[in-house]
C-alpha cells in the first residue's frame, strides 16, 4: 500500500509539473505574444522556431527537456534512497508518462497541450542512454537541416530512442521490462496521435516545412557587431502622408 501511494504522489506531481509549458512562457516573455494564438497555434518547439527563429525555440526545447528529465531522474533517485531501487527505473518512466500527460493535456489549457517531442527527448536524454540520446540528436538535427519537416523528425528521433531503450531493457533485464516497454510506446502512440493533423498533411502533400536552414544561415552569416532583428520584433508603422502645400498668388 505505502508503495502505491508513492506511485500516486508521482503521478500528481509529475502531472502539474508536466503542465508547465516553456513554449508559452519564453513567446510571452520574449516577444509579449501568446504563441497559442499564432502560427500552428501550437505551443511546442517546432512552432516556436517558425514563429520566433532558433534561439528561442531552443531556449523552449532545453526547458523541456530539463524540466522532463530532471523529474524523472529526481524519481527514480528517491525510490533508490527509500527502498525501492528494483521499481526505481519503473518509477523513473511513471514520472515520465505523467508528465506528458501534464504537457499535453493541461487542466489549466482545457487540455490543450503540445505534442510531447522535446518531453519525451528529455525522458531519454536524463536515462541509462543518455549517451545514445546525445548522438541520436546530433544525426536528426543534420536530418532536419536536410530534410526541413519537423514532425518527419519528430517521429524519427523519438521513435528511435523507443526502440533503443526497448532492446536495451531486455538486454540488460531491468526490472519490470515489460512495464517500462510498454509506457514508452504509449507515449509513442501519443505522440502519434498528437501529430495526426501533420502525418495527414504529409500524405497530402500540404505539410509546412520549417526553413531551418535558412534559419541557421542567418545566424551564422552575421556580421561582427552587426545585430539581427527578426521580423516579429519590428514594429512597423504606416509611412506619414508628406503633404505640400502651395500658396495661391494672386496676380496684380
Amino acid at each position: 500500500m505505502d508503495l502505491v501511494l508513492k506511485f500516486v504522489a508521482v503521478a500528481v506531481v509529475a502531472y502539474f509539473i508536466g503542465t508547465i509549458n516553456f513554449a508559452k512562457i519564453v513567446a510571452w516573455q520574449a516577444r509579449r505574444k501568446d504563441i497559442t494564438k499564432i502560427g500552428s497555434k501550437n505551443p511546442g518547439t517546432m512552432n516556436m522556431l517558425r514563429s520566433f527563429g532558433f534561439w528561442l525555440a531552443l531556449t523552449t526545447f532545453v526547458c523541456e527537456v530539463l524540466k522532463a528529465g530532471v523529474v524523472c531522474l529526481v524519481t527514480k533517485i528517491i525510490f533508490q534512497h527509500v527502498g525501492y531501487a528494483e521499481v526505481a527505473d519503473v518509477a523513473y518512466f511513471v514520472a515520465g508518462f505523467f508528465l506528458i500527460m501534464g504537457y499535453d493535456f493541461p487542466v489549466w489549457s482545457k487540455f490543450k497541450g503540445g505534442k510531447g517531442v522535446a518531453c519525451m527527448g528529455g525522458i531519454f536524454l536524463f536515462s541509462n542512454l543518455w549517451y545514445v540520446g546525445i548522438g541520436w540528436f546530433v544525426l536528426c538535427f543534420i536530418m532536419l537541416i536536410l530534410l526541413d519537416y519537423g514532425s518527419v523528425v519528430s517521429f524519427t528521433y523519438i521513435g528511435g530512442l523507443s526502440i533503443a531503450y526497448t532492446i536495451y531493457v531486455w538486454l540488460v533485464n531491468i526490472p519490470y521490462a515489460w512495464a517500462i516497454t510498454a509506457i514508452i510506446w504509449v507515449l509513442f502512440a501519443l505522440m502519434i496521435f498528437k501529430h495526426r493533423g501533420n502525418i495527414q498533411r504529409l500524405i497530402n502533400g500540404t505539410e509546412n516545412k520549417v526553413g531551418f536552414k535558412a534559419k541557421l544561415a542567418k545566424i551564422f552569416s552575421k556580421k561582427k557587431g552587426e545585430t539581427i532583428i527578426e521580423e516579429e520584433r519590428v514594429d512597423h508603422k504606416p509611412e506619414q502622408e508628406i503633404v505640400v502645400e502651395e500658396e495661391n498668388k494672386e496676380e496684380k
